[in-house]
């Protein structure tokens, strides 16, 4: 089966295969058999991968009154105080509270240890042919080529102000496509700041590029994640003419947790439960195109809406609850890692149904030779850019910087 796009892997480079909506394709048909985690599984943790949770033994009347019960709008987003992990919120110059400095390292950090405790362990386990690869967290590239905004304030609640990044190509001819990052972390950790090296290797290739902050479970629960990353994508478009970005061609991806609120902000397009009361609302948020790197499609952690709120709230949280009850689709490439081939609850499952049911809908699936979060990581962070630069340009056109 051919490699995505142009991009040729050898052995120590990352893509396995991409899996397309094409007459006759198989979905990694050697693969083992799937785990028998039922669809739309709410875990408590990321540690209980494969655990199937009791909530899914109801009733079939239960799982269609997920349909009806909130079908006007969801309760409010409130800090779950049952989320051990907490930022911390310092005021800046204005008054208003943004994340330290402090919280900021706290996240990167967290991303060096996984690198040491988990990350190594598991390519060499997982990915012999790997195991005299160099591999280090990825370093900010030179600013040389981009113009810089970072920090800017997309949206306010009361006083807290939510903040992005914005890379820019300096070369660019005509209007610039913009990709949105959203970081992962279980809904409950890590910071958008940790995608800055991505962002900007992408905005090298004429794209611009936000790392967008959102609010995490201690601080407000489900959807208060998905209002933010929608009020960031107004804030885009009403300030395309400021920054010269395309408002017609907006794509967004994220890692894991991020996939998981990237997909949800592309597939509640149009559902006003989800836009929140933010600012822009005169601005649409829809998405053109989607990557889910690794991204939770049918499950998340009980903590992000709450374990006290019912089975049918924690169903509006997956993916696959809103694309297999009609929500629009817009194309997507679901990039995981290798060494999860039999879960299919990280897209797999999805692009059976999108295959049976959207035969015609550009859908791909990418086996990525490296384990989990691997966008934070050289040399797989620079091969995952790659693809998606190609998965991006093929959607959102863009001009390739010099």
């Amino acid at each position: 089966m051919k490699p995505y796009g142009s991009f040729v892997p050898t052995d120590h480079q990352a893509l396995l295969l991409l899996i397309g909506l094409m007459p006759g394709c198989e979905l990694c048909a050697k693969e083992p058999a799937a785990r028998s985690v039922k669809p739309n599984t709410v875990l408590d943790s990321e540690a209980e991968l494969g655990m199937p949770n009791p909530a899914d033994s109801e009733s079939e009347a239960a799982v269609d009154n997920g349909l009806t019960r909130f079908k006007n709008r969801f309760p409010s987003p409130a800090p779950n105080p049952k989320v051990k992990t907490k930022i911390e919120l310092v005021k800046n110059a204005q008054g208003l509270l943004v994340r330290s400095e402090k919280s900021y390292q706290e996240a990167q950090d967290h991303v060096a240890r996984y690198l040491e405790d988990a990350y190594l362990k598991q390519l060499r386990e997982y990915y012999p042919k790997q195991k005299d690869v160099q591999v280090k967290v990825a370093n900010r590239p030179a600013a040389e080529g981009l113009l810089i905004h970072e920090n800017l304030i997309y949206a306010r609640w009361g006083n807290r102000a939510m903040v992005l990044d914005l890379y820019l190509p300096a070369r660019h001819d005509g209007l610039r496509p913009v990709v949105i990052w959203v970081h992962g972390g279980g809904w409950r950790w890590g910071s958008h700041r940790t995608y800055r090296s991505a962002a900007m290797k992408l905005a090298k290739r004429g794209f611009a590029t936000a790392c967008v902050e959102y609010r995490l479970a201690g601080e407000a629960t489900f959807p208060a994640a998905v209002y933010d990353v929608k009020a960031a994508t107004r804030w885009l478009r009403a300030h395309a003419a400021k920054y010269d970005v395309d408002p017609t061609r907006i794509g967004i991806t994220g890692g894991s947790a991020g996939g998981n609120i990237a997909v949800l902000t592309a597939v509640t397009f149009g559902d006003k439960r989800f836009e929140g009361p933010g600012n822009h609302l005169d601005q649409s948020s829809e998405i053109q195109c989607v990557v889910s790197l690794y991204g939770a499609m049918s499950w998340t952690a009980r903590q992000w809406a709450g374990s006290h709120q019912p089975p049918e709230l924690h169903r509006e949280t997956t993916p696959d609850f809103h694309i297999m009850n009609g929500s629009p689709l817009p194309p997507i490439l679901f990039l995981n890692e290798w060494d999860r081939r039999s879960d299919r609850r990280w897209g797999a499952d999805t692009m059976q149904w999108i295959k049976k049911n959207k035969t015609t809908h550009p859908a791909k699936l990418g086996l990525f030779n490296a384990p989990h979060a691997f966008i934070h990581f050289e040399p797989h962070q620079d091969q995952a850019v790659q693809i998606l630069a190609t998965f991006f340009g093929e959607h959102l056109p863009a001009v390739e910087s010099e």
